[in-house]
């Protein structure tokens, strides 16, 4: 058992890492309106935010790809990107 969970705390340290890249990602295709490549990026973090415990940062991931899908309006957009980013910068401090 010790070994699984330091395997998934290993994975969870990475997926940590990686979901802090992505949101700067997220930042940019925002700002640049690509709409395609935000909808696609939410899509993963949505998909395995949960898996590592983190299910506010995927549910935000979510209602970014939602809004993308529903076409909302950029102001709308915006805010949910605001509050997935918010989510993003309560992700722990890496070591």
């Amino acid at each position: 058992m010790a070994e699984f969970e330091a395997r998934m705390g290993a994975l969870r340290e990475r997926f940590v890492a990686r979901a802090r890249g992505e949101a700067k990602l997220v930042a940019v295709y925002a700002g640049n309106n690509d709409r395609t490549a935000l909808s696609d990026l939410c899509h993963s973090l949505a998909g395995t935010a949960g898996m590592f415990g983190f299910s506010a940062l995927g549910e935000a991931a979510r209602k970014v790809e939602d809004a993308i899908d529903w076409n909302a309006a950029e102001e709308r957009l915006q805010g949910l990107v605001g509050e997935l980013l918010g989510e993003a910068g309560r992700l722990p401090q890496g070591r």
